[in-house]
Formats: structure tokens, sequence, C-alpha cells
């Protein structure tokens, strides 16, 4: 996002400094031939016509990259929305669940408005709520494998997942988890 703003940025002075330089340039020419007034009133319409010019050319630009920006971010929420294993993005401190993929739905049985307002410790046999807990407190930026975690998927029934969690290196706050099936 930043280099998409610095190009607009950098596209806005340098049309600014054209436009100010080839303009001003034109006006001290026509300022022998013309009255003043009419070089004062040209002025102020290339003035206006400047700002009327970059205002829907700095429009324009801010679409096409926010169009694109949503094509990426539709992009990548597909790599987790679509993914075979599932997946769910949870809070580190409170384990609320924030996302989770198709996979997950479909593999654990919750509805997504149930899994979301669950946590990962609702899933979890009471006996290891707690070694969850000390286990989250030690993940590190990065990925870390947790081992195998029996989940209780909405049938009732209890499976061994092997977890990895993804904490980003900007804003930990919110952490992937991967659940992989164990045989």
């Amino acid at each position: 996002m930043k280099t998409g703003a610095l190009k607009i940025a950098l596209m806005y002075t340098l049309a600014g400094i054209l436009w100010i330089t080839l303009s001003d340039r034109l006006l001290l020419l026509l300022q022998k031939h013309v009255d003043l007034g009419f070089v004062l009133l040209l002025s102020s319409i290339k003035g206006i016509g400047y700002v009327l010019v970059t205002g829907v050319l700095l429009y324009q630009l801010i679409r096409l990259y926010t169009r694109q920006l949503a094509k990426s971010e539709h992009q990548y929420r597909s790599y987790f929305e679509d993914n075979p294993i599932p997946m769910w993005i949870i809070s580190r401190q409170t384990m609320v669940f924030s996302a989770v993929n198709e996979a997950a739905v479909v593999r654990l049985g919750y509805p997504r408005d149930e899994f979301l307002r669950m946590s990962l410790l609702d899933i979890l046999p009471k006996e290891k709520i707690n070694p969850m807990i000390s286990a989250f407190r030690e993940v590190t930026t990065g990925i870390n494998e947790l081992g195998a975690w029996p989940h209780i998927y909405r049938d009732g029934t209890v499976v061994f997942v092997q977890l990895s969690v993804q904490v980003p290196n900007a804003g930990p706050e919110q952490i992937l988890v991967i659940a992989r099936e164990l045989p």
C-alpha cells in the first residue's frame, strides 16, 4: 500500500511542477501581447484547471489502485478460504476465532457463525485447556509446531490434529492456526 501511495504522490508532484513551470512561461509570453488583467484572469483559470484536472487524475489513480488492492486481497483470501486443510485465525490472547476457512467448517462440523462465537479452547477436551494456554504463551514470531492435540468435532468425535501456528512479524494479535488431521 505504501508504494501505491508513493507513486500517486510522485505523479501528482511531477504533474504540478510541469504544469506550473510550463503554464507560467506561456503566461509570461502572453504578457507582452495582452492586457495584464487578462493575464491575471488566465492565471486564475490555469490554477483552477490544474486543481480540476489533477483532482480527476488523482481520483482515477486511487480508484485503479483500490481495484488492484481488492483483487490482490481476494487472491490471498482465497489461499486461506479455499485451502483443503482446516485453518483459522484466532486472537493470541483470547483464542477466539475471528475467521475459519471452509475446510474447517466442513471437517469439524460447526457452522461458520457458531465457530465465530467460539474459541479454540471450546473444541478441546477440558484436560487440554491449560496445556493449550501454556503452549500459546510460548509461541514466537514465525511458524511454531505445537504437536498433536485432540479436537472435539461438533458430532462429539475426538480427533487428533497436528497444530501449526504462524505468528506474523507485525501485529501478532491475530495468528493463523493450521490443523492437519492425524491418521
